[in-house]
């Protein structure tokens, strides 16, 4: 059996910069934003170029190429996948951000936001994208929703599944009973015919890291749909949408195990690009970064420029927090796809929290929660090896670790980890304090469970997997 090698990336985002790159709209729009906007060309151009001069035999797009379905950012992203095509095969799959689900495209112009953007209708993305995938594939599955999932070999080896999840036929994300029963049987068929069935869609079907972060990121029919590509033989599965980097392992009632590949944003840090090799008889999965990319004549490193801007979306809440204007710290979060009027009681313990700490050293912040009676105390010496670092500066680097699936790893017993846990026991105790129950403890209480996945990565290596299997 020969060697088949597949890079993945997702979440490309594609912003075409005619829609407006300054401002106070855009600047509020951007700050808020893990991912880059208006850096996506030169990002994208720099990543492409690097995959057209790999060993790949295809590069793999899982979903979200464009900003929010405009047709000039499907426009301008096309060029860039028919200069690529010139070097690899390319295969894509379209999810809601290219149709523009929530109707709501936009451009930016002073103050002002302007909805009046033309945008690439969902019924148009079959014959618009067909030269990546459709056009090469022995079996199409087309949706009601009007692109189609596909099967296309590739190699002497693999059998590519780039699967549409737009629809259950609830208006949520998933397949209808037929699309389901489609794909398991082209599964199967890959398998009979001596071949590795290689799946890629665009939302989780399990939740990474917490419920918390990326329930809202998963299909509502995950474990229905998870335990039949599963018990159909399917190994492994590539994903995008929540923009995290993780590797998990599921394993169905049946007993039948299947890995999903979390692949980040590509124009947000840390800019993954996942390679799964086929061989003899195991799969193989490598990330790798972007390492640069040129920015008006400059060529930038693109692990700290990524890692500044994504860190931005931490600092603004600080910001708002160290103001004491709890309206636009709400703003905020808002803007960061929280929703806060589901927070309830526990957006006030999350404000007071930021509010308190937004100022505050580690030395300064452990010895005033070692002060409070009914706080979890932080060791003294875990304190002093990082006495001059702002809160801030820890969070930033708490979030760093949540999108890069911990490529800095810290274990229980280190320093790092102590005050992380001793900061994010806070809000538990003042809900404890304030006799707050129910939801927001709850939520409070899976954070802190959740810090522990966040700074070790957990029991996997979210960077490089293998899967040994029998056809």
């Amino acid at each position: 059996m020969g060697k088949t090698v597949l890079t993945f990336i997702a979440d490309t985002h594609h912003y075409s910069k005619t829609l407006g790159i300054s401002g106070k709209a855009f600047a509020f729009r951007s700050d808020s934003d893990q991912k880059c906007l208006k850096e996506t060309g030169e990002i994208i151009d720099s990543a492409f170029e690097f995959l057209s001069k790999s060993d790949c035999d295809a590069v793999c797009i899982a979903g979200d190429l464009t900003n929010d379905g405009e047709r000039v950012c499907h426009e301008e992203f096309r060029e860039k996948l028919y200069k690529l095509k010139e070097n690899k095969k390319v295969y894509t799959v379209t999810a809601t951000h290219d149709w523009c689900c929530d109707q709501n495209p936009r451009r930016f112009s002073g103050e002002n936001v302007y909805t009046d953007v033309p945008t690439l209708n969902h019924n148009d993305i079959y014959e618009f994208y067909k030269d990546f995938g459709v056009n090469d594939a022995f079996a199409e599955y087309r949706t009601t929703l009007g692109p189609a999932s596909y099967a296309v070999n590739i190699g002497e080896n693999v059998t590519l599944l780039g699967l549409i999840d737009d629809k259950n036929g609830r208006n949520s994300a998933g397949y209808k009973k037929e699309h389901l029963n489609w794909i398991c049987e082209q599964i199967r068929l890959a398998i009979k015919n001596g071949r590795v069935p290689v799946a890629m869609e665009h939302h989780l079907l399990i939740p990474h890291i917490t419920p918390l972060f990326t329930k809202g990121c998963c299909s509502p029919d995950r474990e229905k749909i998870i335990n039949a590509f599963a018990d159909a033989g399917l190994k492994i599965i590539i994903v995008g949408h929540s923009h995290l980097q993780r590797i998990d392992r599921y394993l169905s009632p049946n007993g039948n195990e299947i890995y999903e590949i979390n692949v980040g944003s590509l124009v947000g840090y840390p800019a993954p690009m996942v390679t799964v090799t086929a061989d003899e008889n195991k799969i193989s999965v490598k990330t790798e970064y972007l390492k640069s990319f040129a920015l008006d004549g400059e060529e930038l490193d693109a692990q700290k420029y990524l890692a500044n801007h994504s860190v931005r979306v931490i600092s603004v809440l600080f910001s708002a927090a160290a103001q004491n204007d709890s309206e636009l710290f709400r703003q905020r979060l808002e803007a960061l796809g929280i929703n806060t009027e589901k927070m309830g009681k526990a957006f006030l313990p999350l404000f007071v929290t930021f509010r308190q700490l937004s100022k505050m050293t580690v030395a300064q912040a452990g010895a005033y929660i070692n002060k409070i009676p009914f706080a979890k105390k932080i060791p003294q010496n875990s304190i002093d090896a990082y006495s001059s670092f702002t809160v801030q500066q820890i969070a930033e680097k708490v979030w760093l670790n949540i999108l890069d699936g911990a490529r800095e790893k810290y274990a229980p017993d280190s320093d790092f980890y102590k005050v992380v846990a001793g900061v994010f026991s806070v809000p538990v105790c003042i809900c404890n304090k304030m006799k707050i129950s129910g939801k927001p403890l709850e939520i409070f209480s899976e954070l802190q469970r959740a810090i522990d996945e966040i700074l070790t990565g957990g029991s996997l290596s979210n960077e490089a997997l293998k899967i040994f299997y029998k056809i």
